[in-house]
């Protein structure tokens, strides 16, 4: 009887190490020099938040070694020591083999075992070249080197390459976690590849199919569904907004707009009177937003304390994209939720977007961005 109960209980352990061993997983291995007594952290890149899976205090070999189960879908991974990241993803590799420096951690490494890895790694090369150069542009219009036209385009089109470097990498492989890590490049807080850009939203269109197709149950794929499909809908009402009858707008005031901050609480534009005042209207979701704020900031932080203000509506469809981009801009963001049905466009003789108008002290408008040349000289002097 004791014989049975020890066979039975050989049988059973072999069968659970055998199906331990039939376990995918994902491992991430290899060495980071130059960090002897420092932490790195292997973390779960989620769709809502940064898990920290595993940790461990490198010694002078930097030798690293860590696993987790292997997913269904893609799921993207970073190392991290500090602030600084190298980004990574799970596809059908199983083991990827990491070398860094810690010097240099994030910028300088090689990543192998993966294709996916491989591209995200010249997708961050991209990013961190672009950045570099943005703020170097930056600098030049700080120091007065570049007005702010110059400026402006200077940095839609340094965006508006690496967005064509993307897209190729995007279109080589849509199925690729490469392709997803793509789209959802940032800089300064503002997604690069918008869904309701029309261009862009063929991307996106291109990665959501294929990962319905492979991935039809994953969370990310569901996301980018929801980005898609109602970006889809909005350019095809876009379309047909350009077909609006508008009006003559009264350039000796302005008419009142009345709508929520990203804290629900309305600010009416008459509440800036006394002001000079940037009107904007305008949409995060497309690809003249991001290097538009940057010009923007560097307006308001050179005038704000001199009483200048920016009261900008945007026309974004997705709530969640314009809170997210509008928490960090400093000047009074509001949303027009009716989009090109919005009566705006008629009283404001909006045409397209983006358009802007300038407001004096006394609450007149006295210009509209196609009448004004130099933006700071025309601040400046109403100031």
């Amino acid at each position: 009887m004791k014989r049975t109960s020890a066979f039975i209980c050989t049988g059973l352990l072999l069968i659970l190490m055998a199906a331990c061993s039939g376990t995918p997983t994902f491992v991430v291995e290899g060495e980071v020099a130059h960090a002897d007594g420092k932490v790195l952290y292997f973390e779960r890149f989620g769709l809502n938040a940064t898990e920290v899976l595993d940790s461990a205090k490198l010694n002078g070999s930097g030798h690293f070694h860590f696993k987790t189960p292997l997913e269904s879908a893609p799921e993207f991974y970073r190392l991290r020591i500090d602030k600084r990241f190298i980004h990574l993803a799970s596809d059908s590799a199983r083991t990827v083999t990491v070398k860094a420096d810690a010097t240099l951690f994030g910028k300088d490494y090689t990543v192998s075992g993966s294709a996916a890895c491989s591209h995200i790694q010249t997708l961050s090369r991209m990013q961190g070249e672009t950045l570099h150069r943005t703020d170097s542009i930056r600098q030049l219009y700080k120091d007065g080197l570049i007005d702010g036209t110059v400026y402006q385009e200077a940095l839609f089109n340094l965006f508006a390459v690496h967005r064509e470097n993307a897209k190729s990498l995007i279109y080589e492989n849509p199925l690729s976690p490469a392709a997803y890590f793509a789209l959802f490049q940032r800089f300064y807080d503002y997604l690069l590849f918008d869904p309701y850009d029309e261009n862009d939203n063929k991307c996106y269109a291109a990665v959501a199919t294929s990962w319905r197709t492979y991935y039809p149950d994953a969370d990310r794929t569901k996301h980018l569904e929801n980005l898609t499909l109602p970006a889809m809908k909005q350019i095809r009402q876009a379309r047909k907004a350009k077909d609006i009858q508008v009006v003559e707008t009264d350039l000796a005031g302005f008419f009142e707009i009345n709508l929520p901050t990203v804290s629900q609480k309305r600010v009416a534009l008459s509440s800036l009177k006394g002001q000079v005042i940037l009107l904007d209207f305008t949409a995060y979701q497309t690809d003249f937003a991001p290097s538009r704020n940057l010009y923007f900031r560097e307006l308001y932080d050179s005038f704000s304390d001199r009483g200048f203000a920016i009261y900008q509506v945007s026309f974004d469809t997705d709530e969640h994209f314009w809170k997210t981009s509008a928490a960090n801009l400093p000047w009074t963001c509001v949303r027009e939720t009716e989009g090109a049905r919005s009566e705006l466009f008629g009283t404001y003789n909006i045409t397209q977007l983006p358009t802007y108008f300038l407001i004096d002290r006394e609450g007149s408008i006295i210009a509209r961005d196609a009448q004004v040349k130099d933006l700071y000289k025309e601040i400046n002097a109403l100031l």
